[in-house]
């Protein structure tokens, strides 16, 4: 009996490739979800330490245009870390729909899979079939050929 061939097996392979590559852009999304938040967590630990140090410096000292290039600066410190918290947010969007797309991608590789384990379960089952009736026709073969030499000793 022939090997067992999926036909498919080449576009499987096609499926599979591309659903790890969508694994690989979902780590790397990942990574830059990591990065954004250190980004913004540096922007919150900068901006709490602003608050510090300014606090002790203005019970200290009065001084208008620093106190004017403290509120400027603050509120850099302030949008920069919004935009950073921004960015999380879009990154965040964009995992989301890149996980999506690997949901579909490891549906329709596991279609394949499935469709495979049908075929290859299809496939043993007719060889063990295939195989049995083999046996068995060596069997009569055998018992017939018993039989005729039983047969002829009598005689």
């Amino acid at each position: 009996m022939k090997r067992f061939l999926f036909r498919l097996e080449s576009i499987l392979d096609i499926r599979k490739r591309a659903e790890e590559e969508i694994k690989k852009e979902l780590a790397k999304k990942n990574g830059e979800i990591i990065a954004a938040r250190r980004r913004h967590e540096g922007m919150c630990r900068a901006l709490d330490s602003f608050f510090a140090e300014e606090k002790e410096h203005r019970l200290r000292v009065l001084d208008l245009m620093a106190l004017r290039l403290s509120v400027s600066y603050h509120q850099q410190l302030k949008s920069d870390a919004e935009e950073a918290l921004r960015a999380v947010q879009r990154l965040g969007k964009e995992r989301d729909a890149i996980r999506q797309r690997l949901a579909q991608a490891r549906k329709e590789t596991r279609v394949l899979e499935i469709l495979k384990e049908k075929r290859l379960s299809e496939w043993k089952k007719e060889y063990k079939s295939e195989e049995q009736k083999f046996v068995d026709d060596v069997s009569q073969k055998g018992y017939i050929r018993r039989m005729r030499t039983v047969s002829r000793t009598d005689a």
